[in-house]
């Protein structure tokens, strides 16, 4: 039996067992299980681009519009080992889930799709290790994205932060000292389930990570490894241009991956890259900043072969600083981003700042108030261009200098 599907297996007993053993325990049940909870948010926009003429000679006319995007949230605890949560969103997309006005023409429908679906399980009661000191988690299911920090700054150097993954992964932390602790995640993932009997494209990553706190400051390091394999043609060909080799396109907006150097082999093969991201955070004259930053090489991309001249461009790295609240005052930050082509595949890279693209590096400019209890006033300001020029890298080249503003209205119930 080969390594990968003996994971595959390992990974459906573990999970399968641990669902059975907690689901029949309600010997610690009380009121607090059982119970629905229900949220989410609705959140309107106004957009606008402005281009200027590209290294290829194109550029777009400026234009505008006006979005929505509505996002229902449920969950149930079961019962102290075991939780369920949901989410439904407008869109059909993997990422943000924005709907603009006047799409589909002549008032047609929206369509709404289950972003995340997904359990719970706990060795120990809710969560925690048993001595009150850590927690460790199983989940399963369309999953969120649990190895990016929320709260810390714009941590969106590789992954859009609305994908939601497909699979199974562990969480686990502990406490070291009074003001330390430490973190570990894993996972297996599903990148695309090949029915004609090919091998299943998946990501494994392993992430560690140290937090500190004392007083007024807190600070974190986390490092990631990405591992991907068994990746086919398909999946080089949309982080590539955004479409499959049939021309039939990809699930959202990509595009910039050379095609024989991202994994060096046009035919997939695995993928491995490595990433660090930190940040510190402290009080001064009650005024709260944070410095966050984060660097990434692609460990297996490889010059190109196909286009001659062209280098591994397997590296990414972001700084910023963002200060305030927006509940007190206001929140106002600014941040850098420089992904390279090959530096992660473009299907998983921020859909708003930089279009889904890799190649491409700008500044993002960001402002938020809540103007009354649940709701928020959002400004963001993206300037973007392309970092490379040449043949092999116009379709991430192109439309690539603009600068995108979005101005929201966030309601969250």
């Amino acid at each position: 039996m080969k390594g990968s599907e003996l994971k595959r297996q390992l990974l459906a007993v573990v999970t399968v067992t641990l669902l059975v053993a907690v689901l029949i325990d309600r010997s610690s049940a009380s009121d607090d299980y059982g119970k629905f909870k229900f949220g989410g948010s609705m959140r309107g926009r106004y957009e606008l681009f402005r281009f200027s003429e590209d290294e290829t000679g194109s550029k777009k006319d400026t234009r505008g519009r006006i979005r929505y995007r509505f996002r229902f949230d449920g969950s149930i605890a079961v019962n102290p080992h075991a939780s369920f949560f949901f989410r439904f969103v407008s869109g059909d997309d993997s990422r943000s889930g924005n709907q603009t006005l006047g799409e589909p023409y002549d008032f047609g429908p929206n369509l709404f799709s289950v972003r995340s679906a997904s359990m719970t399980l706990t060795p120990w009661a809710d969560g925690k290790l048993p001595n009150g000191k850590g927690y460790w988690k199983f989940d399963f299911g369309r999953v969120k994205n649990s190895f990016v920090w929320k709260g810390n700054g714009r941590d969106m150097m590789l992954w859009d932060n609305d994908i939601s993954l497909a699979g199974t992964g562990t969480q686990f932390g502990h406490q070291l000292g009074q003001n330390s602790s430490f973190f570990f995640n894993t996972g297996y993932y599903v990148i695309d389930e090949e029915s004609s009997g090919g091998k299943d494209p998946y990501l494994t990553p392993l992430q560690l990570g140290l937090l500190f706190g004392a007083d007024n400051t807190r600070a974190g390091i986390r490092g990631s490894f990405w591992y991907m394999n068994e990746l086919n043609a398909n999946f080089i060909s949309r982080g590539a241009t955004g479409e499959n080799l049939d021309g039939s396109d990809g699930v959202t907006a990509s595009g910039g991956n050379i095609s024989d150097g991202l994994t060096g082999d046009p035919e997939g093969g695995k993928l491995e890259v490595l990433s660090t991201q930190a940040f510190l955070s402290t009080r001064i004259a009650s005024v709260r900043f944070t410095m966050f930053g984060g660097y990434s090489s692609n460990l297996t991309a490889e010059p190109s072969q196909r286009y001659p001249g062209i280098a591994k461009n397997n590296i990414a790295y972001n700084i910023g600083l963002e200060g305030g609240n927006k509940k007190s005052l206001m929140l106002l930050g600014a941040a850098w981003f420089h992904i390279e082509a090959n530096a992660f595949p473009s299907q998983f890279i921020d859909s708003d700042f930089l279009d889904g693209h890799t190649n491409r590096k700008g500044l993002l400019i960001y402002f938020s108030k809540q103007v009354i209890k649940n709701t928020d006033f959002n400004i963001q300001l993206f300037g973007s261009d392309a970092i490379a020029v040449g043949t092999g890298l116009e379709e991430s080249v192109e439309n690539s200098e603009r600068v995108r503003l979005q101005v929201d209205l966030l309601y969250n119930f």
